[in-house]
C-alpha cells in the first residue's frame, strides 16, 4: 500500500459496495483550520473502518460530500472544496490514483450520479447549479439552472441516460431531462411541506420517486399521477440523509439519517418497518447495500460502520404496521425488537 493515512478521517461520509462484494468509503476531518477528507478501499468490508487493515487509502484535499461508482475501478467524487475528481483504484485494488479534477462549481458540491452510459455524470452543490460531465472529455457540457438553494441530491434514471432528478433548500424536487427545451418539472409539488434532502428511483419500478425530508418523512410519487403520494411515512425524526434500495428485496427501503437511526421499510403493501438500529451515537450519512443484498452496511460521524443481516428478518406485526404509519404528524416512538 502507498501513502495511506496514519488514521481514519472522524467522519464518515459515505460507502459503496463493489461488485465483488469489498468496499469503498469515503471520510472527512470537518474540524480544526482546514479541512481534509480521505478514500478507501476495504477488501473484507468487516474491517472497516480499522486503518491498519484497509487494502488502499488516498488522503484528498478537502472533505468528500458523495461519491459513486463508475464501474468495479473507477469512481466520481464531490469535494468540499467545490471540485468533481475522479479516481481510479487499481487493479490489484491496493492504490487510488487521480485521473481528472475540476473546480467548476463556485461552492461546495454535496452530491454526484452517474447516468445509465457510464460515460456521464450529473453534480450539484452549494451554488445552486447543476453541471452535467462529460466523463471521457472531462468537460462539464451543460450547466442548468431552476433551483435557487443549496442542492442536496441528484440521482440519474438507471435506465435513461438523459433523465435524472434532484432536490434542494428551496423546497423543491425537480424531474429532468435533457432532450427537452424546458428540462425541468415539479415532483410532489403541494405535498412536500419541508426540505427534500435526499432522492432516489424505486427499484421495481422506474417511474416510482422516493423522497427523504429534513422532517424525517418518507414520500414516494408516481410520476404519471401526482395527485397524491402512492406512500407518505415517517420513519425518522430528524434529517434523512440517504435512501437505498435493497438489490434483492426491491420493495425493501434502507434510510439513515441525523436521528443515529437506520430503518428498513418495505413498502410491497403499506409502509412496513421491517428492521431498525439504533446503534451510531452520531448522525448517520452512508449507507449501502452488498451485492446479493443480504447485508446493509452504515456508516456515519460517530466513526462506526455498522452490518446490518436481514436475511432472518419477518414480517412486522400490525403493530409495528401501525408505527410505521404517519399517525397525526408524529414518528413512531416504538421500535421493531431487533
Amino acid at each position: 500500500m502507498v501513502d495511506v493515512p496514519a488514521a481514519m478521517d472522524p467522519h464518515l461520509e459515505v460507502l459503496r459496495s463493489r461488485a465483488d462484494g469489498s468496499l469503498i468509503m469515503g471520510a472527512s476531518r470537518l474540524t480544526g483550520r482546514y479541512w481534509t477528507g480521505s478514500l478507501w478501499h476495504f477488501q473484507d468490508p468487516s474491517v472497516a473502518p480499522h486503518v491498519e487493515q484497509c487494502t488502499a487509502g488516498v488522503q484528498t484535499e478537502a472533505g468528500v460530500a458523495d461519491l459513486q461508482l463508475i464501474n468495479d475501478h473507477q469512481l466520481i467524487v464531490a469535494s468540499d472544496s467545490g471540485a468533481v475528481e475522479m479516481w481510479q483504484l487499481s487493479e490489484d485494488g491496493e492504490a487510488f490514483q487521480t485521473l481528472w479534477y475540476s473546480y467548476a462549481h463556485d461552492n461546495t458540491v454535496h452530491t454526484v450520479s452517474v447516468a445509465a452510459d457510464s460515460n456521464t455524470a450529473v453534480s450539484g452543490g452549494a451554488d445552486a447549479s447543476i453541471k452535467i460531465w462529460d466523463l471521457e472529455t472531462k468537460l462539464a457540457m451543460r450547466t442548468l439552472k431552476a433551483h435557487t438553494g443549496t442542492i442536496w441530491s441528484i440521482s440519474c434514471n438507471p435506465l435513461d441516460k438523459h433523465v435524472f432528478l434532484s432536490c434542494a433548500q428551496d423546497g423543491r424536487a425537480l424531474l429532468w431531462d435533457t432532450r427537452k427545451e424546458k428540462p425541468a418539472c415539479n415532483v410532489g409539488k403541494g405535498f412536500i411541506g419541508s426540505v427534500p434532502t435526499c432522492i432516489t428511483w424505486s427499484a421495481h419500478r422506474q417511474t416510482d420517486v422516493t423522497i427523504g425530508c429534513e422532517t424525517g418523512e418518507v414520500m414516494m410519487f408516481e410520476l404519471r399521477d401526482q395527485s397524491q403520494p402512492v406512500h407518505r411515512w415517517r420513519p425518522h425524526t430528524r434529517t434523512v440523509h440517504r435512501l437505498a434500495f435493497s438489490p434483492q428485496e426491491t420493495c425493501w427501503l434502507a434510510s439513515v439519517s441525523d436521528d443515529c437511526d437506520v430503518v428498513v421499510t418495505s413498502l410491497q403493501t403499506d409502509p412496513n418497518i421491517v428492521y431498525q438500529n439504533s446503534d451510531h451515537t452520531d448522525m448517520v450519512r452512508g449507507v449501502s447495500w452488498s451485492p446479493a443484498g443480504q447485508q446493509l452496511l452504515s456508516c456515519g460521524w460517530d466513526t462506526k460502520v455498522l452490518f446490518h443481516k436481514l436475511s432472518g428478518v419477518d414480517r412486522p406485526s400490525p403493530t409495528q404496521q401501525m408505527d410505521c404509519n404517519l399517525l397525526n404528524g408524529e414518528a413512531a416512538s416504538r421500535k421493531p425488537d431487533q
